[in-house]
């Protein structure tokens, strides 16, 4: 055995010791696991405990509501206007802080279960073209296998020299190296998409159920998309809710200190201020990142139909060449080479099509109520 089989089959040997053992095969139906890895989703359940947590303080704010009534009838004419805003605020404002709180926590919620599902279909197509990559190159260690078979038997017969035969075996086993990079690739990909499952991350899948592709994207105006995200996300319904707190809580301030020049009225509408241009930077935010996502499908769609056209070229070419080989024009090893051509242009387009998918995706999430945690005030 020479020094290039030698490197060849320990390659295969530590490969195979280092693979992780997988367990059995099934079917991957990605949309009703996503359905299970929303509900088990931590950042999901941490907005549903927040959102009880909330609760009880509201509870306990109205329970403590009255502890600050009954001082505040108490203390009657004879406390002063700092004291009353003191327990003016008592009663009001945590009640009012509390249900605000379940408001953005329940909508954190939301956007967290659209969060799991972005990250699950962005996997899912990564997933899909690692697939994909690993058929094309066991596709190509094939016919690398039928061409160095055949040279070495050509040789026996003269038709071939060594030289031949040992470029022959040199792709063989580049190719063997090729496949063996993609499944671990496409291994790797099943882990990740198993730990965004929540499954066992050596689970194993035999079917991926469906394919996530676009074949003609349906494009809205970019005035739509940007309506629909500023009346949707959750940035801005929090914000809006966030300014009807901060009015409430100054209107509690305007009661004992009405004057527009008092320290206190003042603070109060500092606070409201904020709260209002909070609200027009999330609009400005939302806007920049919804310009991006539309651009970028946009971009994408357009360049769609040169996908098309690259992949009719080449079943033009295939179907040529199988009348060809019929026909004894050619030979097999070149027909196999038009089939190869034909997969890659295959792969490519379909890998762009779920490029497309996922950009509609992205920007109908973004359009929704959102899929970003981090971006929850």
């Amino acid at each position: 055995m020479n020094k290039l089989k030698i490197f060849a089959a320990t390659a295969v040997i530590l490969f195979s010791a280092a693979a992780p053992v997988f367990a059995e095969g099934s079917t991957l139906d990605i949309d009703a696991s996503i359905d299970t890895a929303v509900k088990e989703s931590y950042e999901v359940k941490s907005a549903g405990i927040s959102v009880k947590q909330a609760q009880n303080s509201y509870d306990q704010a109205v329970k403590n509501a009255s502890s600050y009534a009954d001082q505040l009838d108490e203390g009657g004419d004879n406390l002063d206007k700092y004291t009353k805003l003191t327990l003016m605020q008592g009663i009001a404002n945590p009640p009012a802080e509390a249900k605000f709180s379940i408001y953005k926590y329940s909508n954190q919620g939301k956007v967290a279960e659209n969060q799991v599902k972005l990250s699950a279909y962005t996997q899912y197509t990564a997933l899909m073209n690692s697939r994909d990559d690993v058929e094309l190159k066991n596709q190509k260690f094939q016919n690398a296998g039928d061409n160095y078979k055949a040279l070495q038997l050509k040789l026996k017969l003269g038709m071939a020299s060594p030289a031949d035969v040992k470029n022959a075996e040199v792709n063989y086993y580049s190719e063997s190296s090729n496949l063996n990079r993609a499944e671990r690739q496409y291994n790797i990909a099943v882990m990740k998409m198993n730990k965004i499952l929540g499954r066992n991350i050596y689970t194993k899948y035999d079917v991926l159920l469906r394919d996530k592709l676009t074949e003609s994207p349906y494009i809205r105006s970019y005035d739509d998309y940007v309506g629909d995200a500023l009346k949707n996300r959750a940035e801005i319904a929090n914000a809006a809710e966030n300014i009807n707190l901060r009015k409430f809580e100054y209107d509690v301030i305007r009661g004992i200190f009405p004057s527009k020049y008092d320290g206190m009225n003042q603070m109060g509408q500092y606070e409201l201020n904020q709260a209002k241009d909070a609200l027009d930077a999330d609009k400005i935010d939302i806007s920049v990142e919804i310009n991006g996502l539309y651009n970028d499908l946009r971009n994408k769609s357009k360049m769609l139909d040169s996908k098309k056209d690259a992949f009719a070229l080449a079943k033009r070419n295939y179907d040529a060449a199988g009348v060809k080989y019929n026909a004894g024009v050619i030979s097999k090893m070149d027909f196999d080479s038009k089939a190869v051509d034909l997969k890659a242009a295959q792969n490519d387009l379909k890998a762009f099509q779920r490029d497309i998918w996922m950009a509609q995706i992205k920007l109908n999430l973004a359009c929704g109520i959102g899929d970003d945690v981090s971006k929850i005030k």
